[in-house]
């Protein structure tokens, strides 16, 4: 799980950050939150985090010093500053000075969970290959690597089901003879992710494979994987991938 740091002197501004952000789809957890730079100092060294999301003016210490002195504590600290608009070119001069990424507040849903994905994972400095880029992107436990016999009944569940739109924790419970409960504990323990996170990350990396057909319409690569929603599909996969299905089709992750 990597580790976050958020940072804001609006206490309802973190608190939306925090509850509304899908941290366990794309492997995060938020160990710590400061009022402002000062503060974030000490909260840095208790918790070792390593992404600070950061607003930019804040009282005393604003979040280019902030940002300054944490990369000074730990270089490999990545960090996304929250910005408005008339804050834009300042922002965007931080990037240069190497923070590592910048979002104009306010800002739409997924963009921030989108932001993680590029950093953490498409980092132009990364020395992977494009495919293993592309393979750790959306990080799964294989099943031949668990030991559980249910939980790899599951994920073959998971794998034969992943497609249908009415796909249910109850169906999957029922099938294995199991409580709802008992399987969802013995999958989070095996896998370290929930059942429908999982679901999640198995039918956008599906869907990244029907997409590398440039002749398949993102609506139908959405029923493909089980979506019935397009818009709701197209933020999940935004969320994961780091960019919009239509981009990924076009572009991929160049």
């Amino acid at each position: 799980m990597t580790r976050v740091m958020i940072v804001d002197d609006e206490k309802y501004v973190r608190m939306g950050i925090k509850n509304e952000t899908d941290w366990a789809l794309i492997g995060c957890e938020v160990v710590g939150e400061a009022a402002n730079g000062e503060a974030a100092l000490a909260v840095f060294d208790e918790t070792d985090p390593d992404l600070v999301i950061s607003d930019i003016r804040m009282p005393g210490m604003d979040g280019l010093a902030l940002a300054e002195k944490l990369m000074e504590k730990k270089p490999s600290v990545k960090v996304i500053f929250l910005s408005a608009f008339d804050e834009f070119e300042y922002a965007r001069k931080a990037v240069r000075l190497g923070v590592s990424d910048y979002i104009l507040k306010p800002y739409k849903d997924g963009e921030l969970e989108a932001s993680i994905q590029r950093l953490l994972n498409l980092h132009p400095n990364m020395p992977v290959s494009l495919k293993e880029t592309e393979e750790n992107l959306i990080p799964l436990r294989a099943k031949e690597t668990v030991e559980n016999r249910y939980v790899r009944q599951a994920i073959e569940y998971i794998e034969d089901h992943y497609s249908d739109c009415e796909f249910s924790i109850a169906k999957l419970a029922e099938t294995l003879g199991l409580s709802e409960g008992h399987i969802s504990r013995l999958f989070k323990a095996e896998t370290d992710t929930g059942i429908n996170n999982y679901l999640t990350r198995y039918r956008i990396k599906r869907s990244m494979d029907y997409l590398k057909d440039v002749q398949t319409k993102v609506y139908e690569v959405a029923e493909k994987v089980g979506y019935q929603d397009i818009a709701y599909f197209s933020n999940t996969f935004k969320k994961l991938v780091g960019r919009t299905p239509s981009e990924y089709q076009t572009k991929g992750l160049a």
